[in-house]
């Protein structure tokens, strides 16, 4: 029994430095105290709100989970934390619907003591202050179906969270999709879900920016179509891009501009400026001719997205790494390309445009369903988008 008891130990001991399991923290010197401010002018009481501490172990959540609540003034404090290298930490509350969760944060043997301040605001259920600052639309042109991807930067301008119009439960940003719309799609950080009548964002909208992005496929018959999409809030710039593959598109709401040329790939390109809510954007595309099966690794257009300083900041920066472990999580070695080996000095964005390639040839060899296959080459190219965005940032 002794033999059968060591053994066990030794087992579970070597499952947590490798990291089958994650291991309780022990108790150590470390003390984080804090304080939640409102932000919202003569906001509520931040008394007696709930906050969590969640301990991560080598980036992973661990059990170890503490509890405080905060006084008259705010404050709060958890003390007897670890220092241990590869221990970190973050605190969140949810106040009036909404959550808000810190910055990760360390403790180390030198620096034993961190404090916190976090930020929440007094929530809404009025939209009144959501406008768009940016917004695209690219559409590529496929073997029966129309690829729309669509990249939007929300601003809040008021000072208080918009939780939707009829409370948490029915979702926030609304998006009225093209008929037709199907097979929608999140981008990373980005959370969304079809609806009767298109899509509604599940995530709350605090004051200043919001980044949404996502994609869906709209089938098509024939040589040519019509794709109506409502502007559903004020909209300060808005953009079209279309693969040019020999299609014709007309606007009457959009303004025309000259073609570009882009990474060996043409799109036709499409502005429209101060739009109110409400306004029917309209795209006619006829003389469509199905591209080849190789038309789907075109890269998409990062200069025109990330031109103008404002055009892509908007974009979420969830890492790429991220996806990836989505990835490797929720699909079976069988049905995925192998996982993708970056190599010394390779960027990001060159190990992307690989995977992308990658995919295609895989798609086109019958070894990955069309279903899989969409969804991962739509965040691979939304995490190309990051990337881009990410190397702009000052």
């Amino acid at each position: 029994m002794r033999r059968i008891l060591r053994l066990t130990s030794a087992i579970l001991a070597i499952a947590a430095i490798i990291g089958w399991v994650s291991p309780a923290q022990a108790a150590g010197e470390g003390v984080i105290s804090g304080q939640v401010v409102n932000k919202t002018a003569n906001g509520s009481s931040v008394s007696a709100v709930e906050v969590s501490l969640t301990v991560y172990f080598n980036g992973k959540v661990t059990s170890d989970e503490q509890k405080a609540t905060t006084g008259g003034n705010g404050k709060f404090e958890f003390k007897g934390l670890s220092t241990d290298n590869g221990t970190a930490y973050t605190v969140s509350a949810i106040f009036q619907d909404a959550s808000y969760t810190s910055k990760e944060f360390t403790l180390t043997p030198t620096s034993l003591s961190q404090a916190v301040e976090l930020d929440v605001y007094d929530s809404t259920t009025s939209d009144e202050n959501i406008q768009v600052s940016n917004g695209h639309i690219v559409v590529y042109v496929e073997h029966g179906d129309l690829e729309v991807k669509e990249i939007w930067r929300f601003s809040n301008i008021g000072d208080k969270t918009f939780i939707g119009t009829q409370g948490k439960t029915s979702g926030t940003l609304r998006f009225t999709l093209p008929s037709g719309a199907t097979s929608l799609s999140p981008g990373p950080g980005s959370a969304i879900k079809m609806t009767g009548t298109g899509a509604v964002s599940t995530m709350t909208v605090p004051p200043g920016v919001t980044d949404i992005n996502f994609s869906y496929f709209i089938p098509y018959q024939g040589s040519s179509m019509m794709i109506l999409r409502k502007t559903d809030y004020p909209i300060a710039s808005f953009s079209l891009l279309v693969q040019d593959t020999g299609v014709k598109v007309t606007s009457v709401a959009m303004t025309p501009a000259s073609p570009q040329m882009m990474d060996g790939t043409n799109f036709l390109y499409f502005t429209a400026n101060n739009l109110a809510r409400d306004i029917e954007l309209d795209a006619s595309l006829s003389g469509i001719v199905n591209p080849s099966a190789a038309s789907p690794s075109a890269p998409f257009p990062w200069p025109w997205l990330l031109a103008g300083g404002a055009m892509l900041g908007l974009m979420v920066t969830v890492a790429y790494s991220q996806m990836k472990k989505k990835q490797t999580t929720t699909d079976s070695p069988a049905s995925q390309p192998a996982p993708l080996a970056i190599s010394s000095g390779q960027s990001d964005e060159d190990a992307l445009l690989m995977e992308l390639a990658r995919l295609d040839d895989a798609y086109e060899a019958g070894t990955i369903d069309e279903k899989k296959y969409r969804a991962l080459r739509a965040q691979i190219k939304t995490s190309l988008i990051e990337v881009y965005a990410r190397s702009r940032e000052p």
